[in-house]
């Protein structure tokens, strides 16, 4: 992994966030490449990159906690109630467990088992994304729109002026 990125098209020194860092202890071997990377591009300016880590997709079901699986389990249980047993046994908090510390599946175990069982409910997460998504592009097309009706109507208003 590199440390600096040379951006051509945009005349950046690209730094990431760590190397930033080091390279603002005055004399260290960081400090001193940036130094030469800034006598070989001295018109470029320097940028600290943004961390790719958290610029994927996001999770969709990020409010998907114990509380709100409790919740939907109860509403959608068969008559037996079989599917909040098998939770309460994931969790450890099974009646029959009682008094044995028997401890919890992780978190990322109870909610695989949750969505398996309840499938609808990643498929509604998913969709609203997607709603989610559409409505941004829409609204980022009428702002692109919006300031291109006003770079026209400044341009037919410079024109209009020099007539």
């Amino acid at each position: 992994m590199t440390n600096i990125t040379l951006n051509h098209k945009n005349g950046t020194i690209e730094l990431t966030k760590s190397f930033s860092n080091a390279s603002s202890k005055y004399g260290s071997e960081a400090y001193n490449q940036l130094q030469q990377v800034r006598r070989d591009y001295p018109t470029y300016q320097i940028v600290t990159a943004s961390s790719k880590a958290g610029s994927g997709k996001r999770d969709m079901l990020k409010g998907l906690n114990f509380e709100y699986m409790e919740v939907y389990i109860e509403k959608h249980d068969n008559e037996q109630a079989t599917i909040m047993k098998a939770y309460k046994e994931l969790r450890g908090t099974a009646e029959e467990y009682e008094g044995l510390g028997v401890e919890s599946e992780s978190y990322m175990t109870i909610r695989s088992w949750f969505l398996e069982q309840f499938p609808e409910v990643a498929n509604f997460q998913s969709n609203r994304e997607t709603m989610v998504a559409n409505i941004q592009k829409k609204k980022e097309a009428a702002r692109e729109a919006k300031k291109a009706a006003d770079r026209q109507a400044r341009r037919t208003a410079l024109l209009a002026k020099i007539a």
